[in-house]
């Protein structure tokens, strides 16, 4: 019988995004994981951005997953409540979306996060 060779997907941050979600925020966060080098995919789906960041961290093997609409963007991990992600901020602050994306990634690292309040 010939081996069957699985495709196994590569550990990333994936981050899902509704059609109208911000795309200057959505380039801040990924400039945020850039700089702490982890890598991430990401894909468009219908949603809002909380059951989207749930299935983001549930797909992605790294376990952490960002959802982002119109309105928010959430930062969620795989072992937290569906109803209780780890962050949540507004789609429009650019600032703290490339901290929220930096927080993705050190997450992933088990590092000490930055402060969203600007502290």
């Amino acid at each position: 019988m010939p081996a069957v060779q699985l495709e196994m997907s590569k550990p990333t941050v994936h981050v899902l995004c509704s059609p109208d979600a911000p795309s200057a925020a959505f380039k801040e966060l990924l400039y945020g994981l850039e700089e702490e080098g982890i890598p991430w995919e990401n894909d468009t789906k219908a949603g809002g951005a909380l059951p989207l960041a749930w299935e983001a961290a549930q797909a992605s093997r790294l376990g952490v997953g960002v959802g982002m609409d119109g309105q928010s963007i959430v930062l969620h991990f795989n072992k937290l409540d569906r109803e209780q992600p780890l962050y949540r901020i507004p789609a429009r602050s650019l600032g703290l979306a490339r901290v929220l994306g930096a927080n993705a990634a050190r997450l992933v690292k088990k590092l000490p996060l930055k402060p969203l309040d600007g502290r």
